[in-house]
């Protein structure tokens, strides 16, 4: 009784449209089918789990591999026949999250001066600040964070499949809910009909003991059988209705009246399922544990990712440095201690020379207190999530119980409704003969008829529940 997404999407998109027919008996499997291909639900959901696809190889992109160029800011300036080109901060920088951040830079300067179109020449040209550069994070959120981004997304694809998943189980159902809605009116013509005959064979009996037709008794029996043909009318006329309506939103156009047999509609072909037991499925895997266990773990990731000391270091090499003159091996490091943000490199000349160091410094206080204020809080929060995870815990527990005796009291239905239709049944087909031989009224026959009708109905309206049953029991866990 699992769904699939795939069997979904092909239910969805293979079944045809059906058009005004004369009503004949069309089997429960294709009903159920075509009221699939109805659900406007199941087609919303089919896009959100597209969606979720896209939005999870948005999220890979995103964070994974990465590359930038740059042209920097370019200056043109012009003076007669000859221009002056400027080049500030034009680069390439190349990045990969997954490896600490490590990230790959170059950037130059340039300028050529007096450029001469006619003659394609320039009195200079030159590079100034052309750094290569390689940084990488010591110690940093930043690879947490990246894995968070992606199981994030990951989870809202796996939730939107599992929404379509546990919807298809929700529509199946809403289609046997109302097709057992059916069954149950047809019960209650068959029961009023019972009533009619026990009413029938009690006037037939007034009116064999000789009872005036302008007597009370005689009147009164005489209005009882009335009153029962009429609430049979009645309740034909509102299964009639329901029936239209059932089978418009399984794409049919059929026709009944007042004179269908609304036995001959009970449906002969209904799967008979295996009662899933709770004991089938895996604790974890119950909707509200598995959704607090993950809200602890990526929590808990989120709190990890929260750092408040970080160390990130690099090192490359300038071509014509500005701050020395010369080309220079470069290399520093970068840190954050709550709130104080420290910065410390050097650049040392290669052909010999003073190196020159850089350092910075900045302050706030204000941060050191928050941080305290959010340790704290994620404290106070952690013991939340634990507790939602006991809490679901004891809430299975419950669960498990109910269930447990909802298949138990399903099971004794289906024995009783066997045990009391055999006997109905058997009674009527003694009555059967007995009247055939004229030895009783054809409403006593009926009457026992009825009464087996009326258990065969409880039987396929039990079959029926063994489904729902089986459906609700599955959208308690999470698909695996």
């Amino acid at each position: 009784m699992k769904k699939t997404l795939s069997f979904i999407v092909i239910t969805i998109i293979s079944l045809g449209t059906h058009n005004l027919f004369s009503f004949e008996k069309i089997s429960t499997q294709e009903l159920f089918y075509s009221y699939l291909k109805n659900d406007s639900n199941l087609k919303d959901l089919t896009i959100e789990a597209e969606k979720a696809q896209l939005a999870l190889q948005s999220s890979k992109i995103d964070e994974g591999f990465d590359i930038t160029l740059s042209t920097g800011s370019v200056t043109i300036q012009t003076l007669g026949d000859k221009s002056t080109l400027t080049v500030k901060s034009a680069g390439v920088s190349a990045s990969l999250p997954q490896a600490s951040n490590l990230t790959l830079s170059a950037s130059s300067g340039a300028s050529i001066t007096n450029w001469d179109f006619a003659n394609s020449n320039s009195d200079s040209n030159s590079l100034s600040d052309t750094k290569l550069n390689l940084s990488v994070d010591l110690v940093s959120s930043s690879s947490l964070s990246r894995k968070i981004t992606l199981l994030t997304a990951q989870r809202k694809l796996t939730q939107a499949k599992r929404n379509l998943q546990k919807q298809a189980l929700q529509s199946e159902t809403d289609f046997y809910t109302e097709l057992k809605a059916l069954l149950s009116s047809t019960s209650e013509i068959i029961t009023a009909q019972t009533q009619l005959y026990t009413d029938t064979i009690e006037f037939e009996s007034i009116k064999a003991k000789g009872y005036s037709t302008a007597s009370s008794t005689y009147k009164l029996a005489q209005m009882k059988v009335m009153s029962d043909q009429h609430d049979i009318d009645s309740k034909i006329r509102s299964l009639i209705h329901d029936y239209l309506l059932f089978y418009k939103k399984c794409g049919y156009e059929i026709t009944l009246d007042q004179d269908t047999d609304f036995y001959d509609l009970i449906p002969s072909d209904l799967p008979q399922v295996q009662a899933l037991s709770i004991e089938d499925f895996e604790t974890d895997k119950y909707t509200e544990i598995e959704e607090a266990l993950w809200t602890y773990e990526i929590n808990s990731l989120s709190r990890a990712a929260s750092k408040s000391f970080t160390l990130s270091a690099n090192g490359g090499y300038t071509f014509n440095n500005s701050t020395t003159s010369s080309n220079t091996i470069d290399t520093g490091l970068t840190s954050t201690i709550g709130g104080l943000n420290l910065t410390a490199g050097v650049s040392i000349p290669v052909q010999g020379g003073n190196p020159a160091y850089t350092f910075s410094a900045s302050l706030s206080p204000s941060t050191f207190f928050q941080n305290s204020i959010t340790k704290k809080t994620n404290d106070l929060t952690e013991e939340q999530e634990l507790l939602a995870i006991e809490n679901a815990r004891t809430n299975f527990e419950t669960v498990k119980v109910d269930k447990e005796q909802e298949l138990q009291d399903l099971e004794w239905n289906k024995q009783s409704y066997n045990e009391s239709y055999t006997m109905y049944q058997d009674l009527a087909n003694q009555l059967e003969t007995h009247y055939k031989a004229g030895l009783i009224k054809e409403s006593e026959y009926l009457s026992a008829l009825s009464n087996a009708k009326n258990y065969k109905v409880k039987l396929i309206s039990n079959l029926i529940d063994f489904i729902i049953y089986n459906n609700e029991l599955q959208s308690l866990f999470v698909a695996d």
